[in-house]
């Protein structure tokens, strides 16, 4: 049997270098940390004007998502992150020149755009090009590289505003992000369209050539092109069904309503009241250099992602995130605890402060390897393939709803009602989690795709769809 020596190479090159949109996410994910200050002293804009700004991008990212189902289904996932690349380099720049309020608005629903068309087509992208395997770890390195990005543009925003002249250093933080979009741009270029895509549109020829260059042995060549055909040609009269048509199936129903939660708890968690808000979050509990704290907790954040990469496929997606929930219970909780007491008036001490930062790098830690990365592998493997655009449409729309309505509120929660009450929010969500992972959530660690798929369509339980292989 003949082995091809260069795939396990190229597929690593492949996912590394579309999971560069993750990069491009966590940039401009990030850049509020550290340049709103300044923005605002800029436009003379108040606590709710800057809040809105800040959320501004998230509204955009939904209406990407949405679009990215139908143009990714259309021209393809590799032609979408292209397209992707592209408004992240016009609109980063463009948005950093300009003098007018509007325009800028206008860039960063623009940038919501890219943002919310990345995080739809990246995971789905790798998801269709990573053998089942390692598939986890592949779509994990999308999150990874979104933590990658928040670190970097929070040292970076930090390194401006202490050492720039500029009037305005937030131009500055903005305007480097182009650098990374423009070599994103360049290295899609090089990548192949996904055999799954080129499946669904009737290019078998097509699918089973970059197959061979992507898998080990002709065999499993074989084996995937039957499975793709078998999924395919579900009906009886072997025709093909539409996104559409499945919304009349109740197994599709299901999966669909499982990856809202699933999607629904990564967000309500609270990550993105830390990844956007940890400088006023540490300001509050009395920390003389929040963003250099800030900046730790990026480290940290990045970092732990690595434990998903490399051992989701070796323990399983739901053990990490059942550990990850338990400790972002118990850090939220404290947190929550330490700002009763700043409420009530009491100045926290050493012990206080380290407290707080120490469960800010926990909680971070845990999101890191659990639900930051995990979410998005389980919602880029459990949809059938005619409704994966579709259900990955519907599953992103409404991460970036629950990110929208976590970034829009938080700090007016926080003033109106104080940060207890906030983290006491997110710590509840993240105890409904464990209902939600234990009772309907399936394990899909080394299933492939087609056998989730069948495994649905039979009609088993969504819990056991990763546990029952056909012949």
């Amino acid at each position: 049997m003949e082995v091809n020596v260069k795939a396990k190479s190229k597929v690593f090159w492949i996912c590394v270098f579309a999971s560069l949109g993750g990069l491009l996410f966590g940039l401009d994910q990030g850049f509020i940390n550290g340049s709103l200050k300044f923005i605002r002293d800029t436009f003379n804009w108040t606590t709710s004007q800057g809040e809105s700004f800040a959320s501004i991008i998230l509204l955009g990212a939904v209406t990407g998502a949405f679009l990215s189902g139908f143009i990714s289904k259309a021209i393809g996932r590799k032609n979408t992150l292209i397209l992707a690349s592209v408004f992240f380099t016009v609109f980063t720049l463009w948005g950093s020149v300009t003098d007018s309020e509007v325009i800028l608005y206008i860039t960063r629903v623009c940038l919501g755009l890219a943002v919310g068309s990345a995080s739809f087509v990246v995971p789905l992208y790798i998801s269709e090009i990573a053998p089942p395997k390692t598939r986890g770890g592949y779509v994990s390195l999308y999150q990874f590289t979104i933590t990658i990005g928040i670190f970097l543009i929070y040292v970076s925003n930090t390194a401006i505003a202490h050492s720039s002249a500029a009037s305005d250093p937030w131009r500055i933080m903005l305007g480097i992000i182009a650098i990374p979009a423009v070599i994103m741009f360049i290295l899609i270029l090089t990548i192949p369209k996904t055999p799954k895509w080129l499946m669904l549109k009737g290019r078998k020829d097509k699918a089973k050539e970059v197959l061979s260059n992507i898998r080990e042995t002709e065999e499993s060549v074989d084996l995937e092109i039957k499975e793709m055909n078998q999924t395919l040609q579900y009906d009886k009269g072997g025709k093909k069904i539409g996104a559409m048509s499945l919304l009349s199936k109740s197994f599709f129903l299901k999966i669909l309503l499982l990856g809202v939660l699933l999607q629904l708890l990564q967000q309500l968690s609270g990550i993105n009241c830390v990844i956007y808000y940890s400088g006023q979050i540490f300001a509050k509990a009395g920390f003389h250099s929040p963003m250099v704290s800030t900046i730790i907790c990026g480290l940290v954040n990045m970092l732990t992602t690595l434990i998903a990469i490399f051992f989701c496929d070796k323990w399983g997606r739901k053990p990490i995130i059942y550990l990850g929930l338990a400790l972002m219970f118990v850090t939220l909780i404290i947190i929550g605890l330490e700002f009763v007491r700043i409420e009530s008036g009491i100045h926290l001490n050493t012990l206080g402060k380290t407290a707080v930062l120490s469960c800010c790098l926990v909680y971070l830690l845990a999101f890191g390897f659990s639900l930051g990365p995990l979410i998005w592998v389980l919602c880029a493997e459990i949809f059938p393939l005619e409704g994966r655009d579709f259900g990955l449409t519907v599953t992103t729309m409404t991460n970036w709803i629950g990110n929208f309505i976590v970034v829009r509120f938080s700090l007016s929660v926080m003033e109106s009602y104080g940060g207890s009450t906030l983290f006491f929010i997110f710590a509840a969500f993240c105890l409904l989690g464990f209902i939600l992972i234990g009772l309907f959530t399936p394990e899909t660690k080394g299933i492939s795709l087609e056998e989730i798929e069948l495994n649905l369509k039979k009609g088993i339980r969504l819990r056991n769809l990763g546990n029952i292989k056909f012949d």
